[in-house]
């Protein structure tokens, strides 16, 4: 979704005087929330009785002239809505009925983000997407900041940017986010690896580690276990942030360390400097997006992009020791932690 969201703002800068709403889930919604440049949103209640339908009728009565589906599972009701346009694409040609505007060619090898964009050219738009967005208002980033403070007592944020600004820290406290954890176990960096990085970042640079994870014991486990390894200086907040209340805590770190997952497009989006993690994922597909963020990948090994869920070995996540990592944040002038 956080990537879906980027092609809003092309929409709205391509049809200003259109309504632009987006069909979400209520998981899915707060990312959308208080975006400037979309007027509405509509709840898919997916996990109740009859849900398909429901929404297929709801979408009818509101006699959209454009649906634009960039998911396939959304290409049967994209055609009950009866929008006089339907946009989308699939390579099945049984899926292909359900649209009237198609791309010529697709792209499954390209970034998600090209490929949406690739999804919306037959509405004349075409050049680079912009970077993905999450708004926060002054209120959420300030409820954060004193979260924070709770923990670690008065920190110093250089300021705190509008809802469109991007970044967070000066030269204030060295705030740093890890994601431990993630969808599944073949996209987890070791959780000894983050032990030693995060002592190190500690002994350092006196950082402070905010620690974050979804709230299934399995994860919350890994993510006190590593709170209890690297104390006073480390909070685990796994299982206790909703979906705003996460972007505005990544908003505050100056980096956010992670695998492959959620949280790592949530604090792209908020403009949080990101080093990312792949082996079982493509990060040709699925990287960060916009300038200063950092993948790491073995590219020696042939099982590379396997897309397993689970792995005995896990090599690909083995290789990228917290040394490489350390190299990255040490020498990268983007992050800007030289000691003067």
């Amino acid at each position: 979704m956080v990537l879906a969201s980027a092609i809003i703002e092309l929409l709205k800068k391509r049809f200003p005087e259109s309504s632009l709403s987006m069909l979400v889930t209520p998981t899915t919604a707060p990312i959308v929330e208080k975006n400037p440049f979309l007027d509405r949103i509509i709840l898919y209640q997916k996990n109740k009785p009859f849900a398909y339908l429901k929404c297929a009728r709801l979408l009818k009565k509101e006699r959209f002239d454009l649906i634009i589906s960039l998911q396939w599972k959304a290409s049967l009701l994209t055609f009950l809505a009866g929008a006089r346009k339907r946009v989308g694409f699939h390579k099945s040609f049984r899926y292909r009925y359900f649209y009237n505007l198609r791309p010529k060619r697709w792209y499954p090898e390209r970034h998600a983000l090209n490929r949406y964009l690739n999804t919306i050219e037959p509405l004349g738009i075409k050049g680079e997407i912009p970077e993905p967005k999450i708004y926060l208002s002054r209120e959420e980033e300030e409820t954060a900041e004193k979260l924070l403070e709770e923990k670690f007592g008065p920190i110093t944020l250089s300021s705190i940017p509008s809802p469109r600004g991007r970044g967070s820290q000066g030269r204030g406290d060295f705030l740093v986010g890890f994601n431990p954890v993630a969808g599944y176990p073949a996209k987890e960096w070791p959780l000894e690896y983050y032990i030693r990085l995060g002592k190190r970042l500690i002994e350092r640079y006196n950082a402070k580690i905010i620690i974050f994870g979804e709230g299934k014991q399995r994860n919350l486990n890994i993510c006190r276990k590593l709170q209890d390894s690297l104390g006073g200086n480390s909070i685990s907040l796994a299982g206790r942030t909703n979906l705003r209340q996460l972007a505005a805590l990544s908003k505050a770190c100056r980096l956010f360390i992670t695998g492959d997952t959620g949280p790592m497009h949530i604090a792209v989006a908020v403009g949080t400097k990101v080093i990312a993690f792949f082996g079982s994922t493509d990060p040709g597909k699925c990287s960060p997006i916009g300038k200063g963020h950092i993948t790491l990948e073995d590219k020696s090994l042939s099982c590379l992009h396997c897309y397993k869920r689970r792995c005995r070995r896990t090599d690909c996540m083995k290789n990228i020791t917290p040394e490489k990592v350390w190299e990255e944040i040490d020498e990268n002038s983007g992050f800007r932690l030289r000691e003067q």
